[in-house]
Order: structure tokens, then C-alpha cells, then sequence
């Protein structure tokens, strides 16, 4: 899916109905419960996310603090509030990078904010373990972002992108050209809690793009064969499983990095060690092998 350049970008792929699938294998939400024997059950603290990812103590400190809500499917089964992995510690990085941008840490913190949060999270995991069309999971975000709502022109933006397919609006890129990368990107929801500009909205939404990257290329990576047999959305499989392809998934690497690292140095540091450790080539040429 490559959308022409210009104001405008009309992109079906980044529809509702392409978002979402396969997000379980990310967050590795579905089927497991926490123990300590599996490692669900593991302790975070708000010192190792200062240490290892940069995240304000405050922040990091009232997430590891905060009770798991109650009949939330998103947290089903789980113990502690964040885990060490990816699906539960964008809560707090994300948080971190809002705050960074100019976002009030009180009002992030705030328990207004957390249950809308919430609510949009059990939503997510109800479109992909309970099988609900993505349309009506759409559809369920903006009927809980409305009663919370202090940017409507952002609500009407964000249901264009996921209903109509509208991906670039007034110059903000609510998704990328691969629709692979812009399947968790409902959580963008919650930003219509905040009152921002447009320059401000494109600040937040490409922190958010360039920190989802970095977990769905990691994970894709390691995910090809299954993917391509399960026929899940996969960005290096869509980016094509060349050369060429290799080349545009490295571009977006650079990219996220350069994004983050005006941001949040920590985090970028630890997305470029973990970009040094990969060739994208080669795992595409082993994939190719082992089906050949």
C-alpha cells in the first residue's frame, strides 16, 4: 500500500478492519496466566523503568503501584499492573513521552484519564480475543471517548482514519504507509482526554508511531513463517521480502529512532542497540530458505 503524496491521503489499508489482527503474539496477552514460574508474574519497578527505559520516576511509580482493574479483559489473568513486556510497558512509555511533550503530568495521571485509558484497553481485547468486527470496536472507542472528550476535532480525525481510511489530515500522518505498523493504533483514542494544536497532536502521534514501530518490526521479525502461514499482518512481509523490502523497513527503523531520540535519549539508546543486533536481509533470506 503506497498512498500519493500530497495534503490528502486516502489508504484503505489502514481501515479498522486491517489494525488489529494478530496483536496477541506483541502484547502476548492471550492464553497465558501470570505465575512466577512463567515470568508473567514478574515485579517491574519504577526504578528498572528509569533505568531502562527513561520513564519519569512519578510515572513509573504510579503504574507498578496501581491495582489491576477489575473485569478488564486486557488484564485478565494478570497479577501486576506492568509487566516486563511490550504490551504493558508502552503504558507507562507512552505516558512518559505525552509528558515530555507537554502534556500536564497531572492530568496523565489523572483518574479520569487512567479509566478512559482502561476502558479503550478492555475494548482492544475484546476485538481481538472475543472476535468483535474492528468496526464496531472503532465504533465502541469513540462512544467511550465521547463523554471525556476535550478535542472533538481530533475524535472526528481519528474516526476518518479508522471508518474512512483517511490517513493524513492537515498534514499529520495518523498512520504509516504500512498498514502493518498501524495495527494497535486505537490507543490513539486517548488522546482526546487533552485539549492540544495541531502541532502538539503531530508531536504526540508520531512519539507513538515511532515507539510502536520499534515493538511491531522486533516482533515481525521474529515472526515471518508464522505470519505469512497464518496470513497475519506482518510489515516485513507487506514491505516486501526483497532487497527493496529490507531496505524500506530499515528506513523505518531510522526513522523511529530519530523520532525517539529527540524525545527520549534512554529509550532511543536502547531501540539503536537492539537495531544493531538485527539484519534485516539476512532474516528475510533465512525465511526464504527454510520454505524453499
Amino acid at each position: 500500500m503506497r498512498g500519493p503524496k500530497g495534503a490528502e491521503q486516502k489508504c484503505t489499508g489502514c481501515r479498522a478492519e486491517h489494525l488489529f489482527p494478530g496483536i496477541s503474539y506483541l502484547f502476548n496477552i492471550h492464553g497465558f496466566v501470570s505465575s512466577p514460574e512463567n515470568g508473567y508474574g514478574m515485579f517491574t519497578s519504577k526504578d528498572d523503568l528509569k533505568l531502562n527505559y527513561g520513564i519519569d520516576m512519578e510515572i513509573g511509580k504510579f503504574f507498578v503501584d496501581r491495582k489491576i482493574p477489575e473485569n478488564n479483559l486486557y488484564w485478565k489473568g494478570r497479577y501486576l499492573y506492568i509487566t516486563p513486556m511490550p504490551g504493558y510497558l508502552f503504558i507507562p512509555l507512552y505516558t512518559d513521552l505525552q509528558c515530555r511533550l507537554g502534556l500536564p503530568k497531572s492530568r496523565l495521571l489523572s483518574e479520569g484519564h487512567i479509566v478512559f485509558m482502561e476502558k479503550i484497553m478492555h475494548s482492544i481485547a475484546k476485538q481481538e480475543f472475543d472476535s468483535i468486527p474492528m468496526d464496531e470496536h472503532v465504533k465502541e472507542c469513540i462512544e467511550i471517548t465521547k463523554p471525556v472528550c476535550r478535542n472533538n476535532l481530533l475524535l472526528d480525525e481519528l474516526a476518518s482514519c479508522f471508518l474512512e481510511g483517511q490517513v493524513v489530515q492537515k498534514g499529520i500522518s495518523f498512520g504509516t504507509p504500512l498498514r502493518a505498523l498501524n495495527r494497535v493504533d486505537s490507543y490513539l483514542f486517548t488522546l482526546c482526554y487533552f485539549d492540544v494544536d495541531d502541532e502538539q497532536k503531530k508531536h504526540l502521534i508520531d512519539a507513538w508511531h515511532a515507539c510502536m514501530t520499534f515493538y511491531l518490526i522486533t516482533d515481525d521479525l521474529d515472526d515471518i513463517k508464522k505470519d505469512f502461514e497464518e496470513k497475519e499482518d506482518n510489515a516485513i512481509i507487506e514491505a516486501g521480502l526483497d532487497e527493496n523490502g529490507a531496505k524500506l523497513i530499515e528506513s523505518y527503523m531510522q526513522q523511529s529512532y530519530n523520532t525517539m531520540n529527540k524525545i527520549n535519549p534512554v529509550f532511543a539508546n536502547r531501540m539503536d542497540y537492539s537495531w544493531q543486533q538485527i539484519n534485516v536481509w539476512h532474516s528475510i533470506q533465512q525465511y526464504l530458505k527454510s520454505v524453499n
